[in-house]
């Protein structure tokens, strides 16, 4: 079986696109892609230079340029025409015979020139692009026209405000979903502050603030690092990235710390209070997920203003617009940050990768149709067999209902059942676990979470958190077909690291006429849950029964969405109740 390439475009304009796609790369090599990734510009590498100088001496000399040629972007549609024609000749040529090369079954770009280039060489059916899927990741929290092309397969954009400016400021057609960033996992994961502190010589006994300027260190860095350094309260940490100068101009101030260059960024998150940022880039993402609230001051001109008004928006950010309130706010986040970092939180999905892996199995399928004409009537003949199979198992899952104690409530009670998907290392954290046994939460385990962590499934369960069997763990599209016995293979499992019988099973996936033939045998009892991958305000009626996949978030996080949600069901004069009870009272045979 060959194995699936993909090439990702991206492009040397400061280090935030590049920093994506090392991002993207990981997640995707994770699922047995081979992921190849080209710095767009050296394509055609002198007129890569000219773009880059030309673009770094706008930011740092001529802002206003920057501000003119970014509006005129926006507005007037022949510029963007006019650009698309010259990134083609100059470029198209090299990225043309890089696809050849590399022969990738997906592109991605990741920057606005490789969406542009990639979208006309499709629409003027390039033989080389015109049967691979492509899609876009917009890094921006704004989108101009030159992050969208109508012939792009897929955009993925960071948020719901970029979604909305894709559609209507440059008129995306292509489908449009929102995935949320793409962040090194690293940021998610818990670094004690005062330790970070020591490690980096830094007061434990002041409101740090952590001043991010991207990889170029542009903007006005120095005139904010000295505005919070004449603050005995403050002691401001600028992150200089390239800029040598900036480093050297600030270095002999001892208020606070200028840093160079750094691949510990983490680091200096944790110790931080707040961080300051000046372009809606990586690095303010990467805060983000690290749990420290960000604040937007004097934003760099073009995008940098544009992101920032759009991170404002989403409620991603607090855009100071001058010194008093750029004080105040440090201040005030730096005592009360939790409220500001989960609106921040609320940004990031567990899978953003999902809808790229949908779409090259969708292109999959594309290609499969156009194959000839023997291969079509072998796809027939095994259609017709599988439709055969199938008929026969769905008439076998009716007789399986027969007898199984298939769960229903009352609608019109107010009682909610409310159950949870967690990690390893969640599920033998004794908060967590004391919040699901005090709470009457139940937690869904599965098979192979039994297997490769029992201690941490013993751990919980002797907490007394209620075991809910989650089936085997595996997902299959064709569950409803295959005999894998989801059921009862997890059970097993459980009853293996516990020792005791978990009757109660929650699926994971489709039911098949297996799991119910053998419930129906074996006395169990199946829960039909609405499965949520993210907390989205969710708004469940009375009787309700419902699972949250937690498993991707830090146990910090986690702990905080749970009782978020039990504080929100208690607004709803909802009450959550112990799936036992729902057992004993509420399960009905079918």
């Amino acid at each position: 079986m060959s194995t699936t390439k993909a090439l990702l475009l991206s492009a040397r304009m400061g280090g935030g696109h590049n920093g994506v796609a090392r991002v993207v790369s990981e997640e995707l090599a994770s699922y047995g892609i081979e992921c190849e990734t080209r710095d767009f510009l050296d394509a055609s590498p002198r007129m890569g230079r000219i773009l880059e100088r030309g673009f770094k001496l706008e930011v740092e000399r001529a802002p206003w340029a920057y501000q003119l040629e970014f509006w005129l972007w926006n507005g007037f549609t022949p510029i963007v025409t006019f650009t698309r024609r010259v990134l083609q000749a100059f470029f198209q040529r090299g990225v043309a015979r890089w696809i050849e090369d590399i022969d990738p079954d997906i592109i991605i770009a990741l920057h606005p020139f490789s969406a542009q280039l990639l979208g006309q060489m499709r629409h003027q059916r390039n033989p080389v692009v015109s049967n691979r899927p492509i899609a876009t990741f917009l890094t921006d929290y704004s989108v101009h026209p030159l992050w969208v092309h109508p012939d792009v397969d897929l955009h993925l954009c960071v948020s719901e405000t970029a979604a909305v400016q894709a559609r209507t400021r440059a008129g995306a057609s292509g489908e449009i979903v929102v995935t949320g960033p793409f962040v090194d996992p690293k940021f998610f994961s818990h670094v004690d502050r005062q330790a970070a502190r020591e490690a980096l010589s830094i007061p434990n006994d002041r409101f740090v603030a952590l001043i991010v300027s991207g990889s170029w260190g542009v903007g006005d860095i120095a005139e904010t690092f000295q505005l919070l350094a004449s603050n005995d309260e403050f002691f401001p940490v600028a992150l200089c990235g390239h800029n040598r100068d900036l480093q050297v101009q600030l270095a002999n101030d001892t208020r606070g710390l200028a840093v160079g260059w750094t691949d510990d960024v983490r680091l200096y998150m944790a110790a931080a209070d707040v961080v300051i940022q000046n372009a809606g880039g990586l690095t303010s993402l990467e805060a983000m997920a690290a749990e420290r609230p960000v604040i937007s001051y004097r934003p760099i001109a073009g995008h940098g203003r544009e992101n920032v008004a759009a991170m404002e928006s989403a409620g991603a950010t607090v855009w100071c617009h001058d010194k008093n309130e750029l004080v105040e706010q440090v201040r005030s986040l730096s005592n009360e940050p939790s409220e500001q970092v989960n609106k921040q939180l609320g940004q990031f999905q567990p899978a953003p990768h999902q809808p790229i892996l949908e779409l090259l199995h969708e292109a999959r399928l594309t290609q499969t149709t156009r194959r000839g004409v023997w291969a079509l009537r072998l796809t027939r003949t095994a259609a017709m067999l599988i439709a055969l199979f199938v008929m026969a198992n769905l008439v076998s899952g009716v007789i399986g209902y027969h007898g199984l104690n298939l769960t229903k409530t009352a609608s019109k009670s107010n009682y909610v059942y409310l159950s949870v998907r967690l990690s390893s290392q969640q599920l033998a954290n004794p908060k967590i676990d004391r919040l699901a046994t005090s709470s009457g939460i139940g937690v869904v385990v599965t098979g192979q979470q039994a297997i490769s962590d029992p201690n941490a499934v013993r751990y919980a369960y002797h907490q007394g958190v209620e075991v809910i069997n989650g089936g085997t763990g595996t997902s299959s599209d064709f569950n409803f077909i295959l005999p894998e016995n989801d059921l009862s293979t997890g059970r097993a499992d459980l009853a293996h690291a516990l020792g005791v019988q978990v009757n109660a099973y929650l699926p994971q996936n489709t039911m098949n006429a297996f799991d119910l033939a053998w419930a129906s045998l074996h006395h169990q009892t199946i829960i039909p849950a609405r499965i949520i991958s993210h907390r989205f305000n969710i708004n469940p009626n009375p009787g309700a029964i419902l699972e949250l996949n937690l498993t991707s978030m830090s146990i910090t996080h986690a702990t905080k969405v749970i009782e978020a949600e039990i504080t929100h069901l208690g607004r709803k004069h909802l009450i959550l109740a112990p799936f036992a009870t729902l057992h004993a009272t509420s399960a009905v045979r079918a």
